[in-house]
């Protein structure tokens, strides 16, 4: 029995070892959510990741004991997972992002579940005629009247807000109108590259908005450095360049002459001589 548990124990730290080789040869790892993900989607995914990053699937106890020598909270994340898998490439996080949003699919809603976003039913035509169907619209707030012979909705209709539960009745009218609410996108909890973690939350940002919002955290960090006069690589040169005007427009309002004033001072006094003239004239 003893030999037993030392040869699965022995394979099993093998597997662990081959994990963190793996890992090791990618740029970027990403740790990957895979419950309630239809495998049709993670098929049609896999095609398109092919040649970009390696899906590897193996033991949940290996992939968590392999994290714990890569990064203890990804490790932790593994662990709270139910069904979890590695998603290994030497693309950046936000570029194999891109590649899942850009192949994501939608869901029917579920009786039960938590709505993500707001859940409307749009204006117009319904496929239904007249009928029980209306009873059960009212039920849930939805205005209707009757059109072509088919029951049409007035204006879009709130039927669930984003956080609430999403009850059966509604459920079964989204499902009746086809209506898929649910994006279903590849469920990344955690993603390391190149030694940086990034959170899931970053993750689901577009590489974009990243962008936008760093350059943004930027320019009021620097804006802030100017006004405090706190000297640093970024704020030198443009807080040089606000001494430099400050000093030259002061040498020119005391008529200061310099090779630097020289021009501003001359056109000045033109100005000054042309009102004078104009003056004078009048």
């Amino acid at each position: 029995m003893n030999a037993k548990r030392s040869n699965g124990s022995l394979r099993k730290e093998k597997k662990v070892k081959e994990t963190l080789d793996m890992i090791h040869r990618y740029k970027t790892l990403l740790l990957v959510e895979l419950s309630g993900f239809p495998s049709s989607n993670l098929e049609r995914l896999k095609k398109e990741l092919r040649s970009k990053a390696d899906m590897l699937f193996t033991n949940k106890v290996v992939i968590c004991n392999a994290l714990k020598q890569v990064d203890e909270k990804v490790a932790e994340k593994a662990e709270e997972a139910r069904i979890p898998m590695l998603i290994l490439s030497n693309l950046d996080p936000f570029e194999l992002m891109r590649v899942f949003f850009e192949n994501k699919d939608y869901k029917k809603a579920k009786a039960g579940e938590i709505a993500k976003q707001d859940i409307s039913l749009p204006s117009g035509p319904t496929p239904f005629p007249p009928g029980p169907m209306l009873s059960q619209f009212s039920s849930i707030g939805v205005k209707t009247k009757t059109e072509g012979g088919k029951i049409s909705i007035v204006s879009d209709t709130v039927v669930v807000r984003k956080g609430n539960v999403i009850d059966a009745k509604v459920a079964a009218i989204l499902a009746s109108m086809d209506i898929k609410p649910d994006e279903l996108v590849l469920d990344v909890e955690s993603a390391i590259s190149d030694g940086v973690k990034f959170d899931k939350d970053l993750l689901y940002t577009t590489k974009e908005d990243y962008l936008r919002y760093t350059l943004d955290a930027f320019t009021e960090a620097l804006a802030l450095s100017l006004k405090a006069g706190i000297i640093n690589r970024f704020s030198i040169v443009p807080m040089i360049k606000k001494i430099y005007i400050g000093v030259k427009f002061l040498s020119v309002d005391r008529g200061i002459i310099s090779k630097s004033t020289i021009k501003d001072i001359l056109a000045r006094a033109s100005l000054e001589n042309a009102a004078l003239a104009k003056l004078v004239r009048g």
